[in-house]
């Protein structure tokens, strides 16, 4: 079962997307995916899906990498840096997985000022910079 912590920052999520959805999965862990993610230039989509793990522990331990549609590539055609196809654990989902990192996590992410709308932030970030 997801903590009320994590419900409650789901809703902020859910406030600016509001098709968002939150999985409980198995090992206590959440998925969390946004369906349609507007994408900027240089990347061989307009929209993506988004999904990353909430993990056991949430909001202490911070959220680490995450999915898009299996076939987001670069307009070149090219994948983009650390990324690869893979399935999400613990789902029958495939999508193009990014090693995207809070960086120095353990001094970047604060469980008191940090929430999913944060990591959500990351993500969109690693969006701007196709590469």
């Amino acid at each position: 079962m997801l903590s009320q912590v994590t419900q409650r920052q789901f809703e902020r999520v859910r406030e600016r997307y509001p098709t968002a959805s939150l999985q409980p999965l198995p090992s206590g862990a959440g998925l969390l995916s946004i369906p349609d993610v507007a994408l900027p230039a240089g990347w061989s989509a307009a929209r993506t899906a988004i999904h990353f793990l909430v993990p056991v522990g949430y909001p202490g331990p911070a959220p680490d990498c995450f999915w898009a549609d299996q076939g987001l590539v670069l307009s070149s055609g090219v994948p983009p840096q650390a990324s690869n196809v893979t399935n999400i654990p613990e789902t029958q989902i495939v999508g193009r997985w990014f090693s995207w990192h809070v960086v120095e996590a353990q001094n970047n992410w604060n469980p008191n000022r940090d929430d999913l709308m944060t990591y959500v932030s990351i993500i969109l970030d690693r969006f701007r910079q196709p590469q």
